[in-house]
């Protein structure tokens, strides 16, 4: 007996370009929702369906936020796609400062004092961090967000709680 084997077509394209515009869209809702609540923390999460929002705020807030940040997004303001909390700054951080210290190590002598080669690896570190600040926003602009959504619609947003904090979610559909 032969079982049927069914292909299923994924455009991994397609994923990542919805996901792209969805991290956009969370980092624009997040920036609105930060104007009109500068005293509540929020984050987010990303990803193909939609994404979360985590932060003390009710429902209205959050659905006022999605539309104001998707109208603004779609008028071209760009800029709102990209946020300094960002996880892509941490993870360019992370990677510069590690990528720049070992450089560092590897120009040391074994004859180079422990004082010495801890403030070279030190030196490193903090010239990586500094060569991180311009590039993390810039790897967000041009790689891990879109600020093209033009071709997404907001599908519904819903609200559920986690340790009693409201985290949102706002399901999305490429057009």
């Amino acid at each position: 007996m032969e079982i049927a084997k069914t292909k299923v077509h994924i455009a991994p394209l397609q994923v990542l370009s919805h996901i792209r515009k969805n991290h956009a869209l969370e980092h624009a809702t997040i920036h609105i929702l930060t104007k009109s609540m500068p005293n509540v923390s929020f984050a987010g999460y990303s990803f193909i369906k939609g994404y979360w929002i985590y932060g003390n705020a009710e429902l209205q807030e959050i659905q006022k936020a999605v539309e104001i940040a998707h109208a603004r997004l779609k008028n071209g303001e760009a800029s709102l796609a990209v946020h300094p909390n960002c996880g892509t700054n941490i993870a360019i951080t992370a990677l510069c400062t590690a990528s720049a210290s070992m450089l560092t190590n590897l120009m040391e002598s074994e004859d180079d004092s422990k004082l010495t080669r801890f403030s070279g690896l030190l030196t490193g570190g903090m010239i990586g961090a500094l060569a991180a600040r311009p590039l993390g926003p810039k790897v967000q602009q041009h790689i891990t967000t879109d600020a093209n959504v033009k071709d997404i619609s907001i599908v519904s947003i819903s609200c559920s709680s986690v340790r009693g904090t409201p985290v949102f979610f706002v399901k999305t559909e490429m057009e």
